[in-house]
């Protein structure tokens, strides 16, 4: 099914294809939420944009951020995102303040990503001129889209998300000189088999290298998405849903890491921020019926693409959608 998806995908008509201003007179804003891999994308297209990035919590309305935004003056705001991960409350308020919108997104994380590439390719090609590397990662590996952010800041490289056989956009179709495509694996992940998608690039002739995360740094960046989660399930939980569930989970996740079974923890923990976020959906999404204004959140960072980055969590692909 998730085949299928991928290769429909990228014969979704291109979204306008008109130029963002980057002279020092026009201000752009990319508003993205904390899905990662949105978030991965969002500062690539800060890049090469020179455009700060904020981010929301995914699901959730924050009238906070709109005085953030407008504090920055901007001539526009790009939403990367559909309307679940950053909901239409922000275009609303940002388009009555006067603020020119721009949504780029799609029903799920690959559409998203296939659409922004596609998008904004001929500013990627200025930003990267002919030097570019195709970086690799499973749409809902977490660790290996985080490691992935810092080669996006350095401006080595154009994220391409893969469900481990397709990549949302096959890179000969692209108006960028590709060099090479490498593959952020992350050694713990379960369900990142990446040796079909190999085989179809190299028969396509294209240098593929594989990028392999230290298993030291993947230890640490699940402790980082641990944390993330904690934060995430207080916000739950003051909102009064019941999240006996989610830290039971954690708690389980926390045991398995004591015990050195990490490839075990990450796989609940793939699964524990699908039904986080389904939570959110249901109980604070302004479309669900649980959702309340004037929610209490904890700081929510924002940053250019220069800035430190916090990634965050992702949801399960063949239950949710984004």
């Amino acid at each position: 099914m998730l085949k299928k998806l991928l290769l429909l995908m990228v014969a979704v008509p291109l979204v306008s294809a008109v130029a963002v201003s980057t002279s020092s007179t026009s201000t752009t804003v990319v508003l993205v939420s904390n899905n990662m891999a949105d978030n991965s994308v969002a500062l690539e297209v800060a890049n090469a944009l020179n455009a700060t990035v904020i981010t929301t919590e995914w699901g959730i309305y924050n009238e906070s951020l709109i005085d953030d935004i407008l504090a920055l003056n901007p001539d526009k705001v790009i939403i990367i995102g559909g309307p679940l991960a950053v909901v239409e409350n922000y275009t609303t308020a940002l388009e009555n303040a006067g603020i020119t919108v721009e949504r780029i997104g799609g029903s799920n994380r690959y559409e998203t990503n296939a659409n922004v590439t596609l998008r904004f390719q001929n500013q990627f090609r200025y930003a990267y001129g002919d030097n570019v590397t195709a970086c690799v990662c499973h749409g809902f590996d977490d660790i290996a889209l985080n490691e992935t952010v810092e080669l996006i800041k350095n401006g080595t490289c154009l994220i391409l998300l893969t469900d481990g056989t397709n990549l949302t956009v096959e890179p000969q179709r692209l108006q960028l000189k590709i060099n090479k495509v490498e593959i952020i694996e992350n050694p713990i992940c379960p369900f990142c088999n990446y040796s079909k998608l190999m085989l179809k690039l190299q028969n396509k002739r294209l240098k593929v290298e594989v990028k392999q995360i230290p298993k030291v740094k993947v230890k640490l960046m699940l402790q980082n998405r641990i944390r993330m989660m904690e934060r995430k399930i207080l916000i739950l939980k003051r909102m009064g849903v019941n999240v006996s569930e989610l830290e039971e989970k954690l708690k389980e996740v926390e045991e398995l890491i004591k015990q050195n079974r990490y490839q075990e923890a990450y796989k609940i923990m793939v699964q524990l921020q699908g039904e986080q976020m389904a939570m959110v959906k249901l109980h604070l999404h302004p479309m669900g019926h649980g959702f309340k204004k004037g929610i209490k959140i904890p700081h929510i960072n924002h940053q250019n693409i220069n800035n430190t980055y916090i990634g965050a969590g992702k949801i399960n692909v063949l239950r949710y959608h984004e």
